[in-house]
């Protein structure tokens, strides 16, 4: 026995008022059943012979009449007549496919005079035939392993039919996919995944009801702020669009996804394959746009302290991670302190804060997240704990002689100055006798045109911080005529 079915499309011409009801539109029937070119022919010609096609029907188990336009057996209207074909050898298309248990595969018809006798090979795989229009649907029953299965499509005036060659595999991914929350995310998320949050991504393969172990399952991001985490457990998390698991000895893969933290309210989409057989199967992820974690910064502290003695840390940089919460995250510039950036983006993220040389006991660095929530982080800058180096011992100030005579009024004395800071000056206690220092010697002299000049005149000499006395003895020959 075979399966076909016979589109049929009355061309109407002129009709009584009171004829409309049964000749307008477009007629589709479905026939399970044997089957002949003649009687098909007949029966897209010949509305008397419905009767004998009933009988045939009852003697075959099943008649399914659609109707387009009138309700002829149903009692609804359908839609306009589909628009005759272009003439052409009969086509079907794909002619040669994939498909799977369950799941629909639409194919497209052409050619031919637009009446068509689609057959199945196999009745137990493909026991019924949806042809709206030129295209033809068709849902697989269930396999328990690769089953191939040839349709034939032929038209009621006995063109060459098409055939096409159809590999119908079993269904090996449970139409039920798993989603389990984190337990730690936020209860106001319910059973969606809280941004920024994680989740456990469950399928379970089998076959004929065996569990299939040792398949590898891969997950895919269709669509959304999801993303597959790859890393293993205890490792950085690296994240991805696709990612594979395999499956266990109950047939179970399991992955775990991350959603991103700036995901707003939305449903993503994945989808997950049999690499084995290509079966695929989509589902949907509800995501809340709650955070799942209070919003956090560390470290708390940060503390900077000079390197040299006296100074407190200038140009040292330290960065600082904030997460949870929501981001964009919002930073504030304390005035001892440079942050960059001061606008976070990504949740986690970071900035970094710099000492520029302003000692502080305590700086506050707020952070303010997308959903108002405030923490803040102390930064301080200490000065420096080097013990600065004891200074060198000055030498001390010295004047060699200490006592000098002028014997006339062009007579000089020179004397030595060490020590001390090594600047030195000079001062004479009367204007009689000029005293000067060029580097470190100290000249005294009889000022020329000072009459009478004193017997003994006392010159100072200083390094700025001490000061030596020399004694000048005035001869009687310098005293007066210079």
């Amino acid at each position: 026995m075979v399966a076909y079915a016979s589109l049929h499309r009355n061309n109407i011409g002129r009709v009584t008022r009171a004829d409309k009801a049964s000749a307008h539109g477009a007629h589709l029937r479905m026939i399970i059943g044997s089957h002949s070119k003649e009687s098909a022919a007949q029966s897209a010609r010949e509305p008397s012979l419905v009767a004998s096609i009933l009988q045939r029907a009852a003697g075959f188990a099943l008649v399914i009449c659609l109707v387009d336009a009138l309700a002829g057996c149903s009692g609804a209207v359908g839609p306009a007549p589909t628009p005759a074909p272009a003439p052409g050898p009969i086509t079907i298309t794909p002619s040669t496919a994939t498909l799977f248990s369950d799941l629909p595969t639409t194919f497209v018809l052409g050619g031919g005079n637009g009446v068509y006798v689609i057959a199945s090979s196999d009745q137990s795989v493909i026991p019924f035939l949806s042809i709206g229009g030129h295209t033809l649907t068709i849902v697989p029953g269930a396999v328990a392993a690769d089953t191939v299965v040839t349709l034939t499509v032929g038209d009621t005036a006995g063109d060459a039919p098409a055939s096409a060659t159809l590999t119908v595999k079993p269904r090996t991914v449970s139409n039920v996919v798993t989603i389990i929350p984190s337990a730690s995310q936020s209860a106001v998320c319910g059973n969606s995944i809280c941004s920024g949050g994680d989740a456990e991504v469950r399928v379970k393969l089998s076959l004929g009801g065996a569990p299939l172990a040792g398949r590898t399952v891969r997950f895919d991001v269709v669509s959304g702020d999801v993303r597959i985490i790859t890393s293993p457990p205890g490792s950085a998390e690296t994240l991805a669009t696709s990612g594979t698991a395999v499956t266990d000895s109950t047939g179970t893969a399991s992955i775990r996804i991350r959603v991103l933290a700036d995901a707003t309210s939305q449903t993503a989409l994945l989808q997950v394959t049999d690499l084995s057989s290509g079966f695929t199967q989509r589902t949907s992820v509800s995501i809340a746009p709650s955070s799942n974690a209070p919003l956090n910064a560390q470290p708390a502290t940060i503390t900077f302290q000079g390197v040299a003695a006296n100074t407190c840390a200038s140009g040292i940089a330290a960065d600082v991670i904030v997460f949870g919460g929501r981001s964009p995250y919002l930073i504030s510039q304390p005035g001892s302190f440079t942050v960059q950036p001061t606008v976070v983006t990504s949740n986690p993220g970071r900035f970094t804060v710099t000492a520029i040389g302003q000692c502080t006991s305590g700086s506050q660095i707020a952070i303010v997240d997308a959903n108002g929530a405030t923490v803040a982080v102390t930064a301080i800058n200490r000065l420096s704990d080097v013990v600065p180096p004891a200074p060198t011992p000055t030498p001390t100030f010295a004047v060699a002689p200490t006592d000098v005579t002028l014997n006339s009024c062009t007579d000089s004395a020179n004397v030595t100055l060490v020590g001390g800071t090594g600047n030195y000056l000079a001062t004479s206690g009367s204007s009689t006798i000029d005293a000067v220092v060029n580097g470190s010697t100290g000249t005294i002299r009889r000022a020329l045109g000072q009459n009478p000049a004193p017997a003994t005149v006392s010159v100072a000499f200083s390094d700025g911080q001490s000061i030596r006395q020399v004694t000048v003895n005035v001869a009687l020959g310098a005293r007066t005529g210079c």
